[in-house]
This record gives structure tokens, C-alpha cells and sequence, in this order.
């Protein structure tokens, strides 16, 4: 028997390299699986998961050799203990040609929080993790080893399958797992979504197994990011700040930002939107004309790269940062490296070379290999020399024709080609795109790194990294992709990703950010995706963010959005202390008339969040999805918070009236808050397209006061009250039309339920629709920035 002391974990391991027992040290509770064997380390050979026969440790050297009886491979580990942790690296290989190493999956009985992209599990009081020491060890299970029966089949809110994650649940508790490959030869197995292709060799250190390293601690499970911390400063792993901060404590980590189209010639306008917000950062969503080579839009950057450094120190004088967003490795069918002469480094699903000659005319080709051909894509696309072609199908047997050729498309030359000559299917993508092989992927990443020192860009999501599994190379393609952009950049930079990355790049990532609001309402887009975010969020020690959120003009499908749908928005950014990102092409913020209020409202509640304004009970009720709030400014660190109700929508439509019948309805309504003064917006909606309709003197009755609005409202406009008696009519993007005054003050809606009473002319045939939301407000609470 061994025993270590991984901070307060003690580990036992047996003379078969099996842990036997991990241990609090310090309560002497066993966290150990008791039913199912756990080797330190397994190796995989010709796809087979072998498990070591005997470990031996030599306390001299702190290496413990495992010898595995079938294959007869002996690895060698060496082992250092650390104050918080202890580490573990492969030395040496011998006896046999092994494919991967697995460091586990570790079996615990903790059954609490499954860290499955930070790789540490807890139950609330005592946590075990595990930690890549380097981009060649991955977080995961081998995509070609079969799982193991104690691993759940599923994962309630698992972002990602079993394969991507350092931890998961088991039968009994949770697992940890990590492993290396070897990949200094090529294999076929499953790469992405498909089930066995060609995966190339490649060179360097990073391709052996040999260097292979982790950690392992066990800690109180408040004491997590301390002990990560600790392990990242004492083994070289990234350690990014901001403004001097630990990425994964500063609060900055989590703020807000603005999304904009900016370009040189409105980058002081977009600095200016931003200020208003109160925020530091703004990021452009598409600045470039192409993914690979990575050339800005000239109509947005004339000038280029100068153009965009001139956009950034602009920003930076006024204390904003500036920040874009890319595709990682997708690259555009109009980037050099595919057209007009493919690069040779576009990354291949797999090799076929001609039986027969090609002339520059033919459209049917016949070739040795179906297998690339056949793999099921968006696009049907091949590289052959400098040209490319797309195809209809393949032939259903030997010979393998491809049928339905077109030949040089997307501007490639067409071209006579020899038997024996290679043709590669293109990877391609739903997005319209191909991608690299590692080594041409080496250059997108050298690309956007200098666009960064050069400019002083400070943020950057990189979308679309599942592209760098196309490479064949999982995880570790991923791994590289984004240190060669951390590494060469060189200064602060918030970032975050797409998809779960292996578990080295989370010492990397500021954050993930998702949630998008394209195609629905503010308060339905992935709304159960965004909630179930946070929770990923906190399990994973990540700083909390809640998505994108648009701001909207209207249009035929959406109205333009109000200071009700943002405030909705804010206030679950508070509940969940979340960051966000507000998107608004500068034609909405020039556009939309309210745009001075949203983003006011953005910067008091965004002031108040990040001064931890807001107790714990407030939180919890701000975070509830169905409620809605109000915060008001009272001065310097102090604000009032109303809690809203907005009924729903009351409609008055004429086409349901009697002959005879004078226009109006009748409305029941409850309101849950004490006696208050009218507050309404209402809308007048035109029927059939008929935009020249309208309303005239629109007129509220309630508990015996009759309120009527002097005015004529048209169709495709608002007329909205804030409890006083001044109405103000807005067009469709709230822009300020009149204002009128009525003669008596608004009527006033009692606590409890009463009957709302709504009457107007209605002009135009087809008449138009009238309707109206009601807001009452409850009693403010205080809300001031905390003394911490």
C-alpha cells in the first residue's frame, strides 16, 4: 500500500494501481468507491482499456511503474506532493505501442456538485478535483473506448456529452477523468459527428503521450478557487488578471457589455451609446469580410487594421475597451486560403486518388476510395490540386464515380488531372464553410493574436471552437487553438467560448456567455437554456452571465423594445449577479426613441449589481422569471425598488361589437398592489394593413372617474400614461409625436378587483385594434450599495 496527501486528500493506492481509498484527511471520512475498481492510470491499445497488473513505488525517484500483463506495457508516473495538491506525470513508455493513457475515471461517493467542465465535484463541505496540466491532456473519456457501466447514461443540465467532460455522476457518486493520446501516428476513429475517419499524424512533444500531467486536491469545498489558484501559479498554467485581479475572482469578470455594428466613422457615437449604459466594453459582432485570413469589412474599416487601432484608442481615451467577435477556425468560401488556389492545409474527411484520367470538361470522375465521399455533410465538396469541384453522388458500387460534377466552382480554375492524382472531400459545415488542418489553424490563431497587439483589442468570444475538432484531434484542438491566441496577444483580454472546452482552457476562459435572442420575445428566447446556465455556471466556478439580449426596432414580427422588457432583463442580471451582453445595431440606437431611457435603466441597475447593492432575499426574488421590477435612483449608492405588475393585454376590437353598439369595453382587472393612479400603454393596432385608421378621444373609467385623452392616437402608434395627467403619444420606435393634457387626474385603480372601462371613436374602415397593458407598482424597497 502507498498513501499521498493531495492537500486535505488523502490518496491510497494498492500494488495493482488501484486507489483503494481518498479520504478527508482531516474528518477521516472515505470519499472512495467501494464497488468498482479505480486504477490511477489505464492505457488503450488497438482500441482495448487495459488496466495495470501491479504498481510499484520507488519512494527515492517519487516514480510509481505500472505494468500492464495483457499487452505487457510498462508506464512510468512520477508523483510530487504539493502543499494544496499533488501532481502526477507520465515519464516513460515501454513494452507497447500505446494509444492513450486515461488518468481514471476516478469513482467518489460525492453525489453533490459535478464540475464537469472544471473537474472538480463537492458535497457543500468537501471538494476532490482534478486539473490538465498541459494542452495535451484532456478532459473526457476517449470518444473510441466504450463507456464504463457506472457512468450515468445522462447528466440532468449536462452542457455537453460524457466524452467533453472531466467529471460526471456514476451509480454511486460522481467520477473525474482525464487522458492523453498519442498522436505522433495516423489512425482512423470518430471524430465530431462522424463515426470513423482518417485522423493524421502529427509532430512535436505535445503529440506523445510522455509529459502527460495532473493534479489532484481535495480541499473544503469553500476553499476551491483558492486551491486551483494555487495550482495554476505553482505548476505554470495560465493565470490571466483583470485589472490585476484573478480572472475567476475579479468582478469585473461579469460585466456587462454593448454590441455593436460600429464602424470608423461612428466609433465615437458607439463609445458614446456605451458611456450611457455605463458600461466598458464595447464589441463589434461581425467586423470582418472574411474567416481565416481575417480582413475587415472595408465599408466598416477602410483604413483596415489602422483603421480599427485609430477605433480603439479612440474608445480607450474615453476608459472603454473594445472587443470583437470571430468564428474561430470556419473559414469563409471567399478567404484566400480557398479560393481562387485552395490551400493544400484544408482539412481533408478523408483521401481517394483517380483510376482514370481527368479532362478539363468531364463531369464524371472515378476514384479508389468511397469511404470520404459518402460521409454525410452539408456540402458535397473536394479539393483536387488547385482546383475545387462539388459533386451529386456517388456511384452505389465499384467503380466509385462521382456523378454530377461541377468543376471549378467558387472561382478555382478547372483543370486536367493525371490517374493517381489525390482528391480530398472538403469538412464543410452548415455555416457555408471549411476548415484547416492544425497546421494552417496555427496561422488563423497567429493572425488574430497580431490583430491584437497591433490594435488594443481587449475582448474576443471565440464561437464555432467545436470547428476545431474537425482537425481530427479533439480536445487538444481545441487546447491549442486558444493558447496560441492567449499566449500571442499578450495583454489582459476578456474572453470566452461556445461550446464546454477541455478542462485545461478553463484556466484560460473569463467566462461562456450563452443565450441568444434571435426569433423570439426579450422574455421567452432560451429562457430554460439561460436559467440553466447559472447553475452550470456555479458548479463550475464560473463567473455568472446571462447571454445576448436584443434591442429591437419594430417590425412586422416584434414590437421595438420598452424600458419593461430591458428592467426584466436587469433585474434577473441582479438575481443572478450575471453579466449580459446588449445587442443594438447602431441604426436601432439612432433610430429608437427611447434609447437614452434603456440605457440609463441599464446603467443605474448595473451600478447597483456590481456595488453588491442587492441582500441575498432580494435576489432570490429577483430572479424569479415571472416577476418584473423597477429601480429608481434616489442619489449616489441608493435606490428604490418597486416590484411591477403589467397585466396582460386588454384588447378592444371593433369587429366584436353590436350594431349600434358605441366603441368601448369592459375589462375586469386586479390589481395586487394598494390604491395608485392609472399607469397604461396603450396601442393602436391597424386590421388588414389598414395604416391610416386611428382613435379619437380614448377614454378610461374606473371606480366612478371618467379619464379622456382629447387626441387621436394613429394606427401603429402608442399613447402612453404614467399615472398623472399628461398622455404622450410615440410611433412605432418611441419617438416623442405630442403630448396632451387631460382635464382631471388619472383615475385611480383600488387594491383587489374592480372593472376597467375603455371608450373611443374608431376611424377608418377596416377599423383598427386597441390595446392596452396596465401597469401597477408596489411599495419601493431600499437598495444601497454595500459597505463590503
Amino acid at each position: 500500500m502507498y498513501s499521498w496527501q493531495a492537500g486535505k486528500l488523502t490518496i491510497v493506492l494498492d500494488g495493482k494501481g488501484q486507489i483503494t481509498d481518498m479520504t478527508n484527511a482531516v474528518s477521516g471520512k472515505s470519499y472512495a468507491s467501494a464497488a468498482h475498481a479505480t486504477p490511477l492510470l489505464r492505457v488503450i491499445i488497438d482500441g482495448r482499456l487495459e488496466a495495470p497488473l501491479t504498481a510499484d513505488y520507488e519512494v527515492g525517484s517519487g516514480v510509481l511503474t505500472f505494468l500492464f500483463e495483457e499487452s505487457g506495457a510498462k508506464v512510468g508516473v512520477v508523483i510530487r506532493v504539493k502543499e494544496l495538491y499533488m501532481t502526477f506525470a507520465v515519464t516513460f513508455i515501454d513494452g507497447a505501442d500505446v494509444d492513450a493513457v486515461v488518468w481514471g475515471p476516478y469513482v467518489t461517493t460525492i453525489a453533490g456538485s459535478i464540475g464537469e467542465a472544471v473537474g472538480v465535484v463537492h458535497n457543500g463541505q468537501f471538494a476532490i478535483g482534478i486539473q490538465a496540466l498541459n494542452v495535451k491532456t484532456i478532459g473526457g473519456w476517449p470518444m473510441e473506448a466504450e463507456k464504463l457501466q457506472f457512468a450515468d447514461q445522462s447528466f440532468e443540465d449536462a452542457k455537453f456529452e460524457y466524452e467533453s467532460c472531466a467529471a460526471w455522476p456514476s451509480s454511486e457518486g460522481s467520477l473525474l477523468q482525464l487522458f492523453t493520446r498519442n498522436r505522433t501516428k495516423a489512425t482512423r476513429r470518430p471524430v465530431w459527428n462522424l463515426p470513423d475517419i482518417e485522423v493524421a499524424a502529427i509532430g512535436g512533444g505535445e503529440a506523445e503521450i510522455v509529459g502527460s500531467s495532473i493534479a489532484m486536491f481535495g480541499c473544503e469545498a469553500n476553499r476551491v478557487l483558492d486551491t486551483i489558484e494555487a495550482v495554476e501559479l505553482g505548476e505554470g498554467l495560465p493565470h490571466p488578471t483583470i485589472e490585476g485581479v484573478w480572472g475567476k475572482t475579479s468582478p469585473s469578470a461579469n460585466q456587462s457589455y454593448l454590441i455593436t455594428d460600429f464602424s470608423e466613422s461612428t466609433m465615437a457615437e458607439a463609445v458614446q451609446y456605451t458611456m450611457k449604459a455605463g458600461l466598458k466594453y464595447v464589441y463589434h459582432p461581425d467586423p470582418f469580410g472574411q474567416w481565416g485570413h481575417f480582413s475587415l469589412k472595408p465599408h466598416s474599416f477602410p483604413n483596415g487594421d489602422d483603421g480599427l487601432k485609430n477605433c480603439v484608442e479612440l474608445a480607450e481615451c474615453m476608459g472603454v475597451h473594445v472587443g470583437l467577435h470571430t468564428l474561430s477556425n470556419f473559414t469563409t468560401l471567399n478567404d484566400p486560403y480557398v479560393t481562387p488556389v485552395p490551400d493544400e492545409r484544408l482539412q481533408a474527411v478523408g483521401v481517394a486518388r483517380l483510376t482514370e484520367p481527368v479532362g478539363m470538361d468531364d463531369q464524371v470522375m472515378v476514384f479508389d476510395n468511397p469511404r470520404p465521399f459518402a460521409a454525410h455533410l452539408y456540402r458535397r465538396s473536394a479539393r483536387i490540386g488547385s482546383e475545387l469541384i462539388e459533386y451529386d453522388a456517388i456511384s452505389e458500387s465499384a467503380p466509385w464515380t462521382l456523378l454530377g460534377v461541377r468543376r471549378g466552382v467558387n472561382g478555382t480554375a478547372a483543370y486536367a488531372h493525371e490517374a493517381g492524382t489525390e482528391i480530398s472531400r472538403l469538412w464543410d459545415h452548415g455555416y457555408d464553410v471549411f476548415f484547416p488542418k492544425l497546421e494552417l489553424q496555427d496561422e488563423y490563431c497567429q493572425r488574430i493574436a497580431e490583430l491584437f497587439r497591433k490594435t488594443g483589442l481587449k475582448q474576443i468570444s471565440f464561437d464555432g471552437l467545436e470547428g476545431c475538432y474537425a482537425s481530427g484531434h479533439d480536445g487538444y484542438g481545441v487546447n491549442r487553438f486558444v493558447k496560441m491566441c492567449y499566449e500571442g496577444w499578450g495583454e489582459e483580454v476578456i474572453n470566452d467560448a461556445s461550446i464546454v472546452v477541455p478542462n485545461y482552457l478553463w484556466h484560460i476562459f473569463t467566462r461562456f456567455n450563452w443565450g441568444e435572442p434571435w426569433g423570439a420575445a426579450t422574455r421567452e428566447g432560451q429562457l430554460e437554456w439561460r436559467l440553466s446556465n447559472q447553475r452550470f455556471f456555479a458548479r463550475n466556478f464560473i463567473p455568472p452571465m446571462l447571454g445576448w439580449f436584443l434591442v429591437r426596432s419594430a417590425t412586422d414580427q416584434f414590437e421595438a423594445t420598452v424600458l419593461d422588457e430591458i428592467e426584466w432583463v436587469l433585474s434577473k442580471a441582479a438575481g443572478f449577479n450575471a453579466g449580459f451582453a446588449l445587442v443594438a445595431d447602431m441604426g436601432v440606437l439612432q433610430r429608437n426613441g427611447n434609447i437614452n431611457e434603456l440605457l440609463e435603466s441599464v446603467s443605474q441597475w448595473e451600478m447597483a449589481r456590481q456595488a453588491g447593492a442587492f441582500t441575498e432575499e432580494q435576489q432570490e426574488r429577483l430572479r424569479d422569471p415571472k416577476g418584473d421590477w423597477h429601480l429608481r435612483s434616489e442619489g449616489e449608492g441608493r435606490w428604490s425598488l418597486y416590484p411591477v405588475s403589467i397585466s396582460k393585454p386588454f384588447v378592444c376590437n371593433p369587429a366584436e361589437l353590436q350594431p349600434g353598439q358605441p366603441g368601448g369595453a369592459d375589462w375586469t382587472f386586479y390589481n395586487r398592489h394598494a390604491d395608485q393612479p392609472l399607469k397604461f400603454i396603450l396601442r393602436v393596432m391597424p386590421s388588414y394593413g389598414n395604416d391610416d385608421a386611428s382613435v379619437k378621444r380614448p377614454a378610461f373609467f374606473a371606480n366612478g372617474v371618467y379619464m379622456t385623452f382629447e387626441t387621436e392616437v394613429l394606427a401603429n402608434q402608442y399613447l402612453v400614461c404614467d399615472g398623472d395627467r399628461t398622455g404622450k403619444i410615440y410611433d412605432l420606435n418611441w419617438n416623442l409625436q405630442k403630448t396632451v393634457e387631460t382635464s382631471v387626474d388619472a383615475v385611480i385603480v383600488r387594491n383587489g378587483g374592480q372593472t376597467l372601462s375603455f371608450s373611443c371613436k374608431f376611424e377608418g374602415e377596416p377599423k383598427p385594434l386597441v390595446s392596452v397593458k396596465v401597469f401597477t407598482w408596489g411599495e419601493p424597497e431600499t437598495v444601497e450599495a454595500s459597505s463590503r
